[in-house]
Formats: structure tokens, C-alpha cells, sequence
């Protein structure tokens, strides 16, 4: 990176924003960034005291013009997304947007405006796209590697505690305040697999999907989906998606993309940039991917604009997309009886859906929802078909 570090602020610092602080400490040393603000409802911790604001407003109106930030990033809760990114855009300022970006499709359209109106770029915090595996496997499927019946799968089998959905007021919430959050297992936490399988199968517009069909269920106290079986249908040639999510394993293991076909398969762990390629004839090879940090990208970016954002807004449509099937179908109803054993005590106690691993495997093998597997738990009035507008 060449030149001056890029002024950065934050807006959001607990939560994740706690990691984009100790990842900016990071670019500060090395001199790609500098940190000229923070924003936040609540106080601050001490070593912030001096650069923090109540609001991007109040920020924009008191730092300085040597302090002006260039890029905005936004850790916020989801419901805040569009309308921080819009203020950010409207003031001249690049954005990096956590994901989900917006929770809702016409949200989506609306900021992609903002920031063509403001002659500005938005870049999307899934992680997953800045390993180099997701672009091996989209080449891949591209060129045809893997011959006919091609599948994109998603698995991701984690597990999380009481507290992790008591984290915030948002936390595991469908709406809030007559809002929508969407902080369901596909739109966040497990997120990145959906928006990086998607990518991998060449479905990135709104456009570019014929239907979703969802099955939504939770073992969690919460309102969202903790367990959920998705089945992206593409307009038009290329290949169907299937994702099969949780966050009710008694483990947690790496999450996986993977793709399928008769000439063979890629399975790639996103969040340790390693992938197995098998051949038809069963032969492996284990392969390594380099990792592009989003933040450093969007740097580069702003800096020449000829740099290409790695997950721009608008290759998030089709995510946008998923986000709305999921929050068109009825509210997650809660998974009873004795399939799920609570472990732990308080806070720390997490639940634990019998047999899911096993269930996820399968519904990914075969391509149908939870309650087509004869899964006790599992319900068919839980399967919900969506079409985007104009589809339906």
C-alpha cells in the first residue's frame, strides 16, 4: 500500500466492531490506516474517549478537515444498516458495510442508488469472499471442471449458547421495533457460506434466481431460524445451491462449500482457506488459498479506483434475494419434545438438535428439506417456496 494511511472511522465498537478495532490497530501500525473517529451510543472505552462521537453527524461537523474520514465502516445492528450507509455515501464517504447489508431486497436497490448517486463504493464484510478458494471453485464451475449435474453445496454445523443470542436486543430477532433484523443462522451468523456458495455457483444478481425454497425451524429461545435447509433454483443454466445451516451442533466444526458433479468434486473449508479437489477417479489433491483482507482491498480501492472491490454491493443482490425468501416465509416454530437436549448450565447452555450433523449431510446429498428425510422433528408445512418479483 502507497501513500498517506486512509482515514478511517468506525461506527459500531462493541460487538464486531470490537474486532475491526483490533484489526485497524493492526493497519495503523503497518501505516495503511488511520483511526480518526468512532461512534457509538454508548461510552466508549477509555483509550477512545478522545475520538468518539454519538453520531456519524456529530463526527462529520467536529473532526478537523486533516481528519475527515475517507472510509466509513459500519458495525452496527443490522436494522441500522441502510440508513448509516446512506448518511456515510450522501457525505462523500466510501463504505465497508458488515453483512447481511440490508435487511430487506428493496433496501438493496435503494442503497445501490445511494451509492451510484453519490459516485461512491460499498464494500460487503463477507469474509468468506476474501479467500481465494471462492474464486477457484467459481472458475471451476465456470469452465465446466466438474461435467454435467453440477450442485453447490453450503454445510455449516455450529454451536452457540444462550449467550450468544442474549448478546444484544437484536440478537436471534426477526424485527424489532415493527423493524426487520433477519439475524437468523443463513443471514448472519452462517451468512458468508450462503453469499460465498451463491458466488461459486455464478448466482449473484437478483435476476439470476428462478426461486428459493426454505425450511426453517429453531431449538433456540429465539424468533429467528437456528436450523435451516435452503434450495437456491437458478434462472437459468448453472447450478442449484443447497445449504444446510445450524447452530445447534454439539460441536463446532469448519464450515464448507463444496461442488459436485460427475466429473468430480472441490469441497473448500472457507474459513481455513483449504480445499480438496477429488477426481472421478476418486484421486485427491489438497490445496492452499492466500487471503485478501476486505478492509485492506477497500483501501486499495479508493486509493485507484481501477482496483476491483472483492464483494461489491451489487454482487450481493442474490444474497439480498435469500434474505427475503427467508423473512416471506412464516416465523420459525419452535422444535419440542425430545430432540433437543440442552447441555450446560445458564448463560453457557446451548442446545443440541439429535442427530443434525447426520441430517444436514443428508439433506445435501439428496436435495430436499429436513421434513422429506423423515426427520421426526422436522415439519412440511415449514417448507415455503419464494420467487423474486416478476417471477411469481
Amino acid at each position: 500500500m502507497t501513500g498517506h494511511p486512509a482515514r478511517i472511522a468506525l461506527v459500531g465498537t462493541r460487538g464486531f466492531g470490537a474486532v475491526h478495532l483490533r484489526r485497524l490497530a493492526h493497519l495503523e501500525a503497518d501505516g495503511t490506516a488511520r483511526l480518526v473517529g468512532v461512534v457509538d451510543v454508548a461510552e466508549p472505552p477509555a483509550e477512545l474517549a478522545a475520538i468518539h462521537h454519538h453520531s456519524l453527524a456529530d463526527l462529520l461537523e467536529t473532526v478537523p478537515g486533516e481528519d475527515r474520514p475517507e472510509i466509513v465502516v459500519v458495525a452496527t445492528p443490522i436494522d441500522t444498516h441502510v440508513p448509516l450507509a446512506t448518511e456515510a455515501l450522501a457525505a462523500g464517504l466510501d463504505v465497508y458495510l458488515e453483512k447481511p447489508p440490508v435487511p430487506a431486497l428493496a433496501d438493496h436497490e435503494e442503497l445501490l442508488e445511494a451509492a451510484r448517486t453519490a459516485g461512491r463504493s460499498v464494500q460487503v464484510g463477507f469474509q468468506a469472499r476474501g479467500g481465494a478458494g471462492v474464486d477457484v471453485l467459481a472458475e471451476e464451475v465456470a469452465a465446466g471442471a466438474f461435467g454435467p449435474e453440477v450442485t453447490v453445496r453450503a454445510y455449516g454445523a455450529w454451536s452457540r449458547d444462550r449467550a450468544y443470542y442474549g448478546r444484544s436486543a437484536w440478537a436471534g430477532r426477526r424485527r424489532l421495533n415493527g423493524r426487520r433484523v433477519a439475524d437468523g443462522v443463513a443471514t448472519n451468523p452462517l451468512a458468508h457460506g450462503v453469499h460465498a456458495a451463491l458466488t461459486v455457483a455464478g448466482i449473484q444478481e437478483v435476476a439470476d434466481i428462478a426461486a428459493v425454497t426454505t425450511e426453517l425451524r429453531r431449538a433456540h429461545d429465539i424468533e429467528a431460524d437456528d436450523t435451516t435447509f435452503l434450495r437456491i433454483d437458478p434462472a437459468g443454466e448453472g447450478p442449484p445451491v443447497l445449504c444446510a445451516l445450524t447452530t445447534t451442533a454439539p460441536e463446532q466444526s469448519a464450515p464448507w462449500i463444496e461442488v459436485t458433479g460427475r466429473a468430480g468434486s472441490h469441497r473448500l473449508h472457507y474459513t481455513e482457506d483449504t480445499s480438496v479437489r477429488t477426481a472421478a477417479d476418486g484421486t485427491t489433491a489438497e490445496l492452499t488459498h492466500p487471503r485478501t483482507d476486505l478492509l485492506e482491498n477497500l483501501i486499495a480501492h479508493v486509493r485507484s479506483r481501477e482496483v476491483p472491490l472483492i464483494t461489491p454491493l451489487a454482487d450481493t443482490g442474490a444474497f439480498s434475494a435469500v434474505l427475503e425468501a427467508i423473512q416471506s416465509a412464516p416465523d420459525p416454530t419452535p422444535i419440542t419434545g425430545g430432540a433437543v437436549t440442552w447441555h450446560g448450565e445458564g448463560e453457557a447452555a446451548h442446545p443440541v438438535l439429535e442427530h443434525i450433523e447426520q441430517t444436514l449431510a443428508d439433506a445435501l446429498e439428496t436435495g430436499r428439506p429436513f421434513s422429506e428425510l423423515g426427520v421426526p422433528w422436522a415439519r412440511a408445512e415449514a417448507v415455503h417456496r419464494w420467487s423474486p418479483p416478476g417471477r411469481q
